[in-house]
């Protein structure tokens, strides 16, 4: 399906046809996640309603621009969604067996996490600026196939993919040696 007219819908402010096109895809989604991931209907349904959420709003805010990839960039988003459920579960139950005092579980890993972020956006400031450019478009872009970063950049194939290898390496290092100190 093509989600070129969602994109559109959802920049146009036309919501009827948005909920249209949402409630054609939903079903097709938390199917998708109930036979690939064997989750169950309330979990798929869970996962996918969160996907739209972001999807909906990173719409509006201009941040999803290739709607050619919108559909493999959705499924993704599922996916992750619902595998962030089940480790949410498998927390629920380990904090129901123990019962230590201290704050919440989430604590430590959203400082981590932050940290981390933090970490990753020097790293990226810290690039030359045609390999941060290339960066954040790939990052933008995530599903989009190498052929089309070469395309955009105006570089070939393999320049796409050396270009890509290089930075991500880059990024990388700068990440371990910033966590080292």
């Amino acid at each position: 399906m093509n989600y070129a007219p969602l994109v559109k819908a959802i920049q146009e402010g036309d919501q009827e046809t948005a909920n249209r096109l949402v409630s054609e895809a939903t079903p097709i989604l938390i199917r998708m996640l109930e036979v690939r991931m064997d989750a169950n209907r309330q979990d798929a349904e869970d996962a996918v309603q969160k996907m739209f959420l972001y999807v909906i709003e990173a719409i509006k805010n201009g941040k999803i621009r290739n709607p050619s990839g919108l559909l493999s960039y959705m499924v993704l988003s599922c996916r992750h969604n619902y595998l962030k459920q089940l480790e949410s579960q498998k927390t629920d139950s380990l904090e129901d067996q123990v019962h230590e005092p201290g704050g919440s579980p989430e604590q430590l890993s959203n400082l981590i996490n932050k940290d981390l972020q933090k970490i990753h956006v020097d790293c990226i400031q810290n690039l030359k600026p045609r390999y941060r450019e290339f960066y954040i478009y790939w990052l933008n872009h995530r599903d989009a196939a190498a052929a089309d970063i070469a395309e955009h950049f105006g570089i070939s194939l393999n320049n796409a993919w050396t270009r890509k290898h290089r930075v991500l390496k880059q990024i990388q290092n700068c990440m371990k040696s910033k966590m080292e100190k």
